[in-house]
């Protein structure tokens, strides 16, 4: 798994669930501890977000269309 692989699996969807997650701790009133640490869960994933945005998405393979194995014209 390339970093291109990672970013898309696994570091964009988790700095997004980590940004959620820190809003949804500053919100809550009831565990002070929680309320205490959600700026820094917050900061950690929008450093990862924008981390993240800045890496390009994976290439995607060119099937070649002449090629009868892809379902290329039959000639």
């Amino acid at each position: 798994m390339n970093i291109r692989d990672f970013n898309q699996k696994i570091l964009n969807p988790g700095s997004m669930t980590f940004m959620v997650v820190g809003i949804l701790l500053l919100c809550q009133p009831w565990v002070e501890v929680l309320h205490q640490w959600s700026v820094l869960v917050m900061l950690v994933g929008l450093i990862g977000f924008n981390f993240s945005v800045h890496i390009p998405p994976p290439e995607k393979k060119l099937i070649d269309e002449a090629d009868p194995a892809h379902g290329g014209p039959h000639g």
